[in-house]
């Protein structure tokens, strides 16, 4: 770790950690007008820490230039998380604030933390660092705010700030991208794919009001699901291709063909993806059939962690970077169908909110049903932030998403629902469930290195040990969704203790 990082981790830490173990107290939630996800904590420390841990730990690792990822990138994220536990703090309910001052108390947070986390290291105080900081800090806090206003009950403040976080520093580094141009095609794609949700997503939430509007009408009108799409169409056509196409430099279909027909791999991957999306809907069609009053049991839904196991491990060893295209492409579906699920959008709507719930867990509890999302960006995110892995040689890093939940995390359900004798004090989850995720995990990284993922178990079995067994404890304790943390979580481990 860089020494000049530890001074802000520490203030940090502290800030978030004495919030959260006073949490009760807190009315954060009354006063900001924010909906958390019920039985949840608050999360404040994961989500305060894990997003720069990793970006430190890409630093380690010696990706920042291809990633974008900086210290300046590292030094964003901790400004974003400072300030929105500033923001956490100036709203509690013994400081008396009013609720329209959440303007005031979100500028105050962020000119505090801006000006704190960059003074405090060896980085030029520029006006460009400090204008990148003060636009991804008032992003952050407006994704943050309209994440817990606009999805009641779905989120805990530690999700929301990972998933704030991530959009700002995307967002940042897309305003660079645009003049310099400088990042691989497949991050190109994946920053368009995600401007164009971001846009559909904020203007969807203003047409409908608000998605408490899903619980009290079964479904939109005709004149508002074509409404609906003709926004979704005008998005893809004049800001998501336009952005592509200056990012690419080339027309984006014609590259997208291009790149498939050179590789021999690509059509018989793509073959094999569409049968395994066959697999996945026939199961969702089977489990409604006989089930049609409501979610599955636990080992029902983690048929979906086996087939993303039948998904990635594929891609990761043949053609990860088609593999990316594809997950980018994926998670663009995905959280389109999300929102057409949520406003009920005709003709679809209905359907797919009662097909859905056999992936709903007790973590959807709100308006919006995200662990399949979830799910994808957990598999997905340690391909996208390790990019230069398919250059360099596959390592095992990349197979983070994969190990954790595809492996431990379906062992832990399967064995602490069926075996499982033993609770972790204060938890739901099992002795038995955690060991069985250990076991699971070590096989796989040890069968992984049989296929020549590197670095080799036998030379790193104490790194890689010590990782696993971190993660399953992390897994174990955590009340975030673990979807999204354990695998971010091995990738950072991995990732810097496996850089030798």
């Amino acid at each position: 770790m860089a020494p000049n990082l530890i001074l802000p981790i520490i203030i940090v830490f502290i800030g978030a950690f004495s919030l959260q173990s006073t949490w009760p107290k807190c009315s954060v939630d009354q006063t900001l007008g924010w909906n958390l996800r019920p039985g949840a904590g608050s999360g404040l420390v994961t989500g305060s820490l894990l997003v720069p841990m990793v970006l430190m730990a890409n630093n380690l690792h010696g990706n920042a230039k291809e990633n974008g990822v900086s210290g300046m990138f590292c030094s964003y994220s901790l400004c974003m998380s400072h300030a929105a536990v500033c923001l956490v703090w100036l709203s509690k309910s013994d400081l008396h604030p009013d609720r329209p001052s959440i303007r005031t108390m979100g500028s105050l947070a962020t000119t505090i933390s801006v000006f704190l986390i960059l003074l405090l290291q060896d980085l030029p105080l520029g006006v460009v660092n400090f204008t990148m900081g003060i636009l991804g800090v008032v992003v952050c806090l407006c994704v943050l705010h309209s994440l817990l206003t606009s999805l009641p009950s779905s989120l805990s403040l530690g999700e929301a700030m990972i998933a704030s976080e991530g959009v700002a520093l995307l967002m940042i580094d897309s305003c660079q991208t645009v003049f310099y141009r400088n990042r691989s095609l497949e991050y190109n794609l994946l920053q368009s794919v995600a401007l164009g949700l971001t846009i559909i997503g904020v203007v969807s939430a203003r047409m409908f009001v608000s998605c408490e509007r899903t619980e009290k009408q079964s479904t939109a009108s005709w004149k508002d699901s074509m409404r609906f799409y003709i926004l979704v169409l005008c998005v893809v056509a004049f800001i998501c291709v336009p952005h592509l196409w200056w990012l690419l430099g080339r027309i984006p279909i014609l590259w997208l063909m291009g790149f498939i027909l050179a590789c021999d791999s690509s059509i018989s991957l793509i073959g094999y993806w569409s049968v395994m999306t066959l697999v996945a809907i026939a199961t969702v069609a089977k489990q409604n059939s006989t089930n049609p009053g409501g979610a599955g049991s636990t080992i029902v839904r983690k048929y979906f962690h086996l087939i993303a196991i039948a998904v990635f491990l594929p891609g990761l060893k043949q053609n990860p970077q088609l593999l990316y295209i594809a997950s980018a492409a994926a998670l663009g579906a995905f959280v389109l169908l999300e929102y057409v699920r949520m406003y009920r959008i005709q003709p679809l709507g209905e359907s797919l909110h009662t097909s859905l719930r056999v992936f709903v867990d007790e973590k959807d509890r709100g308006v919006a049903i995200l662990t399949h999302i979830y799910l994808l960006l957990g598999c997905s995110l340690p391909l996208w932030l390790y990019p230069s892995a398919y250059k360099i040689g596959t390592e095992l890093a990349m197979y983070s998403g994969v190990i954790s939940l595809g492996f431990g995390d379906t062992a832990a359900s399967v064995i602490g629902s069926t075996m499982g004798r033993h609770k972790w004090p204060g938890t739901k989850k099992t002795v038995e469930g955690t060991l069985a995720a250990v076991l699971a995990q070590l096989a796989a990284c040890g069968t992984l290195s049989l296929f020549g993922i590197q670095p080799g178990f036998t030379a790193n079995w104490i790194p890689i040990v010590t990782a696993v067994c971190l993660t399953s404890l992390l897994e174990a304790f955590t009340s975030q969704v673990d979807n999204i943390v354990t695998p971010l979580y091995m990738y950072a481990v991995f990732t810097s203790g496996l850089s030798s």
